[in-house]
């Protein structure tokens, strides 16, 4: 359950950051390149001072775990995935922007860990994902137009 718990802490922080950053970007006429560079900035400020305690952990990680969070985490998800999601946030409704990169990116990662790790689904799960595909798919396509 404790796992739980943190996933619904992200998703709240993500939430209410988002909002925040959608309209940052908007009320500074910023660009998308400039609103990741500002978050990224803090976050490294911030994680800079909580994993001071922990920095000895990279002596004995070794390279390819470093690379792989360097990669993914730094380039695909928090480099140019944040920099994409602060684009479809300017130009686009938070709704459905949102709804999209935050439902897809799990059905992606259950596809991902099937396909890469062989972990197994069951049934149950299987519908959950078509659920959450179908909600998403049904936020997007019904939302009011005039909506900003």
């Amino acid at each position: 359950m404790q796992a739980e718990f943190y996933a619904v802490l992200t998703a709240v922080c993500w939430a209410v950051g988002s909002l925040m950053e959608k309209t940052g970007i908007r009320l500074g006429n910023l660009t998308p390149v400039m609103g990741t560079a500002i978050r990224t900035l803090f976050s490294l400020m911030l994680m800079t001072f909580l994993s001071y305690p922990y920095w000895g952990e990279l002596k004995s990680a070794g390279a390819k775990p470093i690379i792989l969070i360097a990669a993914g985490g730094g380039v695909l998800a928090g480099g140019l995935g944040i920099m994409f999601l602060y684009t479809g946030l300017k130009h686009g409704h938070i709704s459905s922007v949102m709804t999209i990169a935050f439902c897809l990116a799990p059905v992606l990662g259950v596809i991902l860990g099937v396909l890469v790790l062989k972990e197994k689904l069951t049934p149950l799960q299987i519908t959950g994902i078509v659920f959450c595909i179908t909600g998403a798919a049904m936020t997007v396509y019904f939302r009011h137009p005039e909506s900003a």
